[in-house]
């Protein structure tokens, strides 16, 4: 067993630095894009489509007024002027949103009507792999690769927002791979021992039998010494506003919720039946010592003619 004890510790730091490595790298950029396009994908189709054209400014292009288009909504195609050459955009809001090569075929047929050079397809959802084959002078632009153009122009509560969901979430990828990383190390301290240690004089036994009856109880201790510690560990105040804020999105009536600064919480109406929002609202927040006294504001459905309302569960 003490022969073996390095090998088990080299093998856990070794996997556990890796998994960690790889979180903070590769995959934490992931889930910032996937956050952040949550939050792009509840927007009105409005406010989406002049994010892309502010983003598009940065590459050259110009738009004309879209007067005459917010109507129609997701079916109108906007257009984008960029070295003397007519442009058509097409922004498909949604984070279910799929691009398929049926869409892509309309596109182009309206690119070409309009005596276009190209166009421009963005949607905060993605595109299909065949979609992009059929592409042509279609400029796609999905998920990961628009949240770094619309990033920048975000308000920095925002931003703040998506910055704190994307870092608890690494946080516990993290404390998995380590955990992972721990048991297959534990694994190994009581596996090669039980296959080299027993005395020369007792009789062969079957292949297999020592190591199921060893590695099991090895494991099981390993889980039983560390989850209770990972089980019982208290959230931070980021981890606390993310819960707050995916709890009250799903309640009935709501919309969503944002948070606009640290202490100031946007929720947005559904509708004004009038059912007591804030009650439901409230239970939420005050299950939270950190956030009982934040600030609530909140947004009328659209289309409403009541007023935004300012209040709060708590005083301080």
């Amino acid at each position: 067993m003490l022969s073996t004890l390095p090998i088990a510790l080299l093998v856990a730091v070794s996997i556990g630095a890796a998994a960690t490595a790889y979180v903070r790298k590769v995959h934490r950029y992931r889930l910032e894009a996937a956050a952040g396009m949550r939050i792009v994908a509840g927007m009105r189709w409005r406010e989406f489509s002049q994010l892309v054209v502010e983003a598009l400014r940065e590459r050259g292009f110009e738009a004309d007024s879209q007067q005459g288009t917010v109507e129609r909504g997701q079916q109108a195609d906007l257009v984008l002027h960029r070295d003397g050459q007519t442009f058509l955009l097409a922004c498909k809001q949604g984070e279910q949103r799929r691009i398929t090569p049926a869409a892509i075929a309309e596109f182009s047929r309206s690119v070409r009507l309009n005596g276009a050079a190209g166009g421009v397809m963005a949607t905060p959802g993605r595109v299909d792999a065949e979609a992009r084959r059929r592409a042509g002078t279609i400029e796609l632009i999905d998920g990961a690769a628009l949240w770094p153009m619309l990033k920048p122009l975000l308000p920095i509560s925002v931003r703040d927002s998506v910055a704190a969901e994307s870092h608890a979430l690494s946080v516990r990828y993290v404390l998995s791979g380590w955990l992972v990383a721990l048991a297959i190390g534990a694994g190994i301290g009581w596996l090669v021992p039980a296959g080299t240690g027993a005395p020369p004089s007792q009789p062969p036994k079957a292949p297999g039998a020592p190591v199921a009856t060893e590695i099991r109880p090895a494991l099981s201790n390993k889980a039983t010494e560390n989850e209770p510690a990972l089980a019982t560990a208290p959230l931070t105040e980021d981890e606390q506003r993310e819960q707050v804020r995916r709890e009250i999105s799903n309640l009935p009536g709501i919309d969503r919720a944002l948070w606009s600064s640290r202490s100031t919480l946007i929720v947005y109406l559904a509708d004004d039946s009038g059912a007591d929002h804030l009650r439901s609202i409230c239970t939420v927040v005050e299950r939270y010592d950190d956030l009982r006294a934040s600030r609530l504001q909140l947004q009328p459905a659209p289309g409403s003619q009541r007023a935004v309302r300012f209040l709060q569960c708590r005083a301080y």
